[in-house]
């Protein structure tokens, strides 16, 4: 795979952060149609709300989609995205949610489950907790095979770089082996986030999974906001205190 450049680094996060902005849009509006279709749910409406579901998987779909794209373009910038605040970075497990969220969100979303859906749900997850062990295991032996500080610290640096406006030289000095680990790495963690939410969409009623995916949703836009929030706050405490620094230096 040819090195990206550090000019063709920044154009690619701004392409990404672009379609991810509409992404976002498209997400609110999701949750919306799934919070309206709960308020005034009927069994004879399934196949709407089936409909409804189904957009809602394709929209998540859309998105790994165009995440699959930037990963084989600038593996580092997906470790440590700058599209995402700060805080929703730090519920990251290899550039994405951890598998364990997705199964504490339904036991908190549905509370009627059937004796056959909670067998295989628990065999869901036991599955899903077995095949995230795997992928962590590999993650310490891409590092350790290379030599290489821990990924996570390494995109940091490169996620600083672009939210700053800096030059990214991280990719022209990163070993292709190590490169394309990461692809494959991360490419596996992605399909395993997509089952775990196909599998359980499968499981549950259309009327859980109303709850479920609105729920999801929900939960990610408040952490989104939160952390737009704590970054306008540091942003505007950072442009007090430079403020405070010259008329210091003035008096």
């Amino acid at each position: 795979m040819p090195s990206t450049s550090s000019g063709d680094s920044s154009i690619d996060a701004g392409s990404f952060e672009a379609f991810f902005d509409g992404w976002i849009v498209r997400h609110k509006n999701f949750v919306e149609e799934l919070l309206r279709a709960q308020q005034s749910y009927d069994e004879s409406w399934e196949d709407a709300i089936r409909g409804l579901i189904y957009r809602v998987l394709a929209h998540l779909h859309e998105y790994y989609q165009e995440k699959s794209r930037m990963i084989r373009r600038d593996v580092s910038l997906v470790f440590s995205p700058p599209w995402f605040t700060a805080l929703e970075r730090t519920f990251f497990w290899i550039a994405g949610f951890r598998p364990q969220l997705a199964f504490s969100l339904v036991m908190r979303s549905v509370n009627d489950f059937t004796e056959n859906q909670s067998q295989r749900i628990q065999r869901l997850t036991h599955d899903a907790e077995m095949e995230a062990e795997v992928l962590a295991e590999e993650l310490a032996r891409v590092q350790e095979s290379v030599a290489a500080p821990p990924v996570s610290d390494l995109a940091k640096q490169v996620g600083r770089r672009v939210a700053n406006g800096g030059e990214i030289r991280y990719l022209d000095t990163m070993p292709e082996a190590l490169k394309s680990k990461m692809e494959n790495l991360l490419i596996d963690a992605d399909l395993l986030r997509r089952r775990i939410v196909q599998e359980v969409v499968e499981i549950l009623s259309p009327a859980q999974n109303m709850r479920f995916l609105g729920d999801a949703i929900q939960l990610h836009l408040r952490i989104r906001e939160l952390g737009r929030q704590r970054e306008a706050e540091a942003e505007q405490l950072q442009h007090e205190r430079e403020m405070g620094g010259r008329q210091f230096l003035s008096s």
